[in-house]
């Protein structure tokens, strides 16, 4: 949402916020600067979504800071909503989830392409009592490398000129 449309040729992003008030969910766009973005507060009990502005997601998940531990969340679970069941499994009543997805596009110096990856999941807990628990736990359940900050996938080179090109002398 606050990328600088020069930096990024394209940056998609989505925020999950499972909180005790509800389970949001933002995404959006940036792309030759201009942004776009929508949000959707999903009613279990319903099953019905209500649109929410995109530009609420950042007060939104600001609440998330209202929990009394954090934790970054490692183990093998990709889906929200299964990490939340896992975390609730393991005795942590009224825990949150906080899933934070962004991929950006670029060019380096060089011509080549680049994606840049990150997919964060946070815990937040009522205790550190619940912290200790879950820690060992998710360590013996194995981490996924689904988790990451910042990874960058690059592509090949850009091709130059391709011979037979006029001006390009065939060896």
């Amino acid at each position: 949402m606050l990328a600088d449309p020069a930096e990024f040729e394209q940056v998609i992003w989505k925020i999950e916020y499972l909180s005790q008030a509800g389970w949001y969910h933002f995404y959006g766009m940036s792309r030759h600067g201009k942004l776009s973005g929508i949000g959707h507060l999903y009613d279990s009990a319903s099953a019905k979504a209500a649109n929410v502005p995109s530009g609420e997601c950042i007060p939104i998940a600001l609440g998330f800071d209202r929990n009394d531990c954090i934790v970054t969340y490692g183990a093998s679970r990709t889906v929200s909503t299964d990490i939340l069941e896992q975390v609730e499994t393991l005795g942590a009543t009224g825990a949150e989830v906080l899933r934070i997805c962004v991929e950006a596009r670029s060019q380096n110096e060089g011509g080549r392409k680049v994606m840049s990856v990150t997919d964060i999941a946070f815990i937040g807990l009522q205790s550190e009592r619940q912290a200790d628990l879950l820690k060992s736990v998710m360590l013996a359940d194995g981490p996924s490398l689904r988790w990451c900050r910042d990874r960058q996938f690059i592509g090949a080179a850009p091709a130059l000129a391709r011979i037979g090109d006029p001006g390009i002398p065939r060896s």
